[in-house]
């Protein structure tokens, strides 16, 4: 039985959400706060799986009971349900929010989401993971993304795709900007899958006040800046190849997929970092990363960046091409690769390229699964893939160069 937690100063919509919602029982165990105190009154009684929270109430408003769910029950799945809000007060309330539904919203589309995300506990079933990425506040990124998105943003003759060009380096700042753009209080009807999309319905000024934060965040954190540094080249080199080995009608989708498809590593370094280097340890002794990432921790660094991802409200094709990008499931016909297995085939032929520096990439570099190789029939094409991963490589290498 799951249980969710409503808290909303307006008895009637109270009501409402009591009669809709008695048909799910004993399915869901709903329970009723109409105000902050109440609620955290609740708290101590109850684990919750979902708190749904207006915005603005009398005394302690969302944003401040979010944090104390987050402090207490970390691996509660956290959304805000209000009318509009100022931008200010939205940028308060995003550091502790999974989800942001706009009223009035659609019954069925409250339902869904609160279906979605217990589906997802159910499918990240770790306590641990949950409690990990429930405290999730910011992902970190390197100061030097920060200052060249800040210097672009600060020039009125610069465009968009110049800013997303720079966004599109740095995975943390890419997937907030998803975040924040897939939210229902933009009034966006359809689901927003890059980074050139999010900067066109955000704004410059809203954009800025993210990436500010994001560096304020970032001082905080634990993650070093050469591992910042080594996931955001990686994740930079993946899009690069991935969204090359598809069609292009699904290249833009594979590119956001590859770029955000190591955020979990950008948790664990940050919460967990010695535990982490035990993993890198474990990696160079010859274990799989996601073998010694189940050793160390019982769950992957792919397992935490699709869980938080989904919270966040990214498109199901990218949550499920960063769940799966370590183990893609078998295709339903050869010869295609869906968008989880072009992220799973770039990034290890952006691993290879790496490790093997000037040196020509070949397939037995990538150590792909023959299972899969054959399942994709994909086996023709990896030497060729090979040879276009190294010029990435040192095309990405040559800009890099003062």
């Amino acid at each position: 039985m799951s249980r969710i937690l409503f808290v909303d100063d307006e008895p009637l919509i109270l009501n409402s959400l009591e009669k809709r919602l008695r048909r799910r029982r004993p399915e869901w165990e709903v329970h009723f706060a109409s105000c902050g105190a109440d609620a955290e009154a609740l708290l101590h009684d109850h684990e919750f799986d979902v708190v749904v929270t207006d915005m603005r109430m009398p005394g302690m408003d969302g944003a401040t009971l979010l944090a104390i769910v987050r402090r207490e029950q970390p691996e509660s799945f956290r959304i805000v349900l209000s009318a509009h809000m100022g931008r200010d007060t939205q940028l308060r309330a995003l550091p502790v929010t999974h989800r942001f539904l706009s009223k009035p919203c659609v019954p069925d589309e409250l339902e869904r989401v609160l279906q979605q995300a217990l589906e997802l506990r159910e499918r990240f079933g770790n306590p641990e993971l949950h409690r990990l990425v429930g405290e999730v506040r910011q992902l970190p990124s390197p100061p030097r993304i920060f200052h060249e998105v800040s210097k672009l943003m600060s020039d009125p003759r610069t465009s968009l795709k110049q800013i997303a060009g720079v966004v599109d380096k740095d995975p943390a700042i890419a997937a907030r900007l998803l975040h924040v753009a897939n939210s229902a209080f933009f009034g966006i009807r359809r689901q927003i899958r890059t980074t050139v999309e999010a900067l066109n319905w955000l704004g410059v000024d809203l954009v800025r006040k993210l990436v500010i934060s994001s560096e304020l965040n970032r001082k905080m954190k634990g993650a070093s800046d050469d591992l910042l540094q080594s996931v955001q080249t990686h994740a930079l080199l993946t899009a690069r190849i991935a969204s090359r080995l598809v069609d292009a009608q699904q290249s833009s989708v594979v590119a956001t997929g590859a770029l955000l498809h190591r955020v979990g590593l950008l948790v664990l370094a940050s919460a967990q970092p010695a535990r982490l280097a035990k993993v890198e340890a474990l990696v160079k002794a010859g274990r799989s990363q996601a073998a010694a990432e189940r050793e160390i921790f019982g769950f992957t660094h792919a397992d935490v960046g699709g869980h938080l991802l989904n919270l966040w409200g990214l498109p199901l094709d990218i949550v499920e091409a960063v769940a799966n990008h370590l183990e893609p499931q078998l295709p339903d016909r050869s010869g295609a690769l869906d968008i989880a297995g072009a992220v799973h085939v770039g990034s290890r032929l952006a691993t290879a390229a790496i490790r093997r520096g000037s040196a020509y990439v070949e397939p037995h570099d990538l150590h792909l699964d023959e299972s899969y190789v054959e399942a994709t029939g994909i086996g023709a094409q990896l030497r060729d893939w090979c040879l276009a991963a190294h010029h990435h490589h040192l095309d990405m290498q040559s800009e890099a160069s003062p």
